[in-house]
């Protein structure tokens, strides 16, 4: 049984836009092609200075990442209110903690990212890392939304499906994307580490 919505909004992980792999070029391509409104957050651009600065990441590397955000003609986004957003990022470091077994100072980007993308409203957030795109991070996902829910209306149902490249190929098609593929695709994998790069 299929379940197509239409696609209003992506957005992308540092790990999307970093990977070497000519499929994330061919999705940025359709994204690109058929004009989906795109995203990156704050934190994202901040995340791929500071590897850069340090010697993480190649200044081509740094240079392609922004190429391909670029391509989709994506926005800048943020969740402006400090106080919500801290209250909703310590609830996602406190689900990814229970569900992942993560340590806080491994996730606390990852949960700004998560936080900033669900408050606005995006669909699908593209990444390679399964801090996002294990199912078990779609639990987390419900518990920051229905924690935000009270506090934030707007992300009251809001449905996010964080998905890599891969997956996102297979479930999306001319403007609409299809949750049960992308469900279907995702694997229940617990990641209690984090090496960045």
């Amino acid at each position: 049984m299929t379940e197509k919505v239409p696609l209003r909004s992506v957005s992308f992980d540092t790990s999307f836009l970093l990977k070497d792999n000519s499929l994330i070029d061919t999705v940025i391509g359709r994204i690109s092609k058929d004009a989906i409104p795109s995203f990156i957050t704050s934190t994202v651009i901040s995340e791929l200075e500071q590897l850069k600065i340090w010697g993480r990441i190649s200044s081509e590397q740094h240079k392609m990442a922004i190429h391909r955000w670029k391509k989709t003609n994506g926005k800048i986004i943020d969740f402006k209110n400090r106080f919500l957003s801290d209250v909703f990022a310590k609830e996602c470091i406190y689900s990814m903690k229970v569900h992942h077994g993560v340590s806080e100072k491994d996730i606390a980007n990852d949960c700004n990212i998560l936080v900033s993308t669900l408050k606005n409203g995006v669909d699908v957030f593209l990444s390679e890392d399964f801090h996002f795109t294990s199912k078990i991070t779609h639990q987390v996902i419900d518990e920051i939304t229905n924690a935000a829910c009270k506090e934030y209306h707007q992300m009251c149902g809001a449905r996010l499906y964080a998905v890599d490249a891969s997956n996102f190929y297979r479930s999306y098609s001319q403007g609409s994307f299809d949750v049960s593929i992308a469900m279907d695709m995702m694997q229940s994998i617990r990641k209690p580490g984090k090496n960045l790069l």
